[in-house]
């Protein structure tokens, strides 16, 4: 309760990850529900989606039984007045829940179902209210020596003062490739964009050295 009610006196949104599945230990809503000062109740669309996705695993040959047993049951109780988020992966609904001026999304620690909810729940409601933007590429350089790349860095930022440039060797002192992150923040993607590829050949240029794109990190 300490550590939520810290985190809400600073932070607009608020993410924590597990603990909403079926087992005992899986307490999470229960121990935000306690610091909220708020009952925990079942709730008619968070049981809907775990009879759905019990009926579509049952199908899938994944669950012997799509029966709605009491520890199935447990993952559509959540604290009072919160909102339920499909979960079209596993079994358990996030939740949403509104307190004072913080919002606090609630995801299975599960990676493919907390990816799931992520994208289709948490970044369209944060998008809605978030003009900021944020765009970053990722580029390799043939050289190994960080140190030597460093003043390059310097030169750019200062040419590129709302461009922020990392560098960070891909395998420390034995990597010929040094790995380059290179961001920018602001309302107009597509001039962040610009801003970001303006810094990316200005980095070139400055050393002497072609880049390569990154497409998977």
């Amino acid at each position: 309760g300490k550590a939520l009610n810290f985190l809400m006196d600073s932070c607009d949104v608020i993410i924590t990850t597990g603990g909403l599945g079926p087992t005992h230990d899986d307490m999470t809503l229960k121990a935000i529900a306690i610091a909220l000062d708020r009952d925990v109740e079942e709730n008619v669309d968070a049981l809907e989606i775990v009879k759905r996705q019990y009926r579509t695993l049952y199908e899938k040959g994944i669950v012997k039984s799509p029966d709605i047993t009491d520890a199935r049951r447990k993952m559509a109780y959540i604290p009072k007045n919160a909102i339920p988020l499909d979960n079209q992966v596993g079994g358990a609904p996030g939740v949403r829940i509104h307190e004072n001026n913080t919002t606090i999304f609630c995801l299975p620690g599960v990676p493919s179902e907390l990816k799931f909810i992520f994208e289709d729940s948490v970044v369209p409601w944060i998008s809605e209210r978030v003009k900021r933007r944020f765009y970053e590429r990722v580029v390799e350089f043939g050289m190994h020596d960080e140190s030597m790349f460093a003043p390059a860095i310097d030169i750019v930022m200062k040419q590129n003062p709302d461009v922020y440039i990392k560098s960070m060797p891909k395998t420390y002192g034995t990597s010929k490739t040094l790995r380059v992150w290179i961001s920018a923040g602001g309302e107009d993607l597509e001039e962040l964009e610009k801003q970001v590829q303006r810094a990316i050949k200005s980095l070139e240029e400055t050393t002497g050295i072609p880049s390569r794109i990154v497409e998977e990190l």
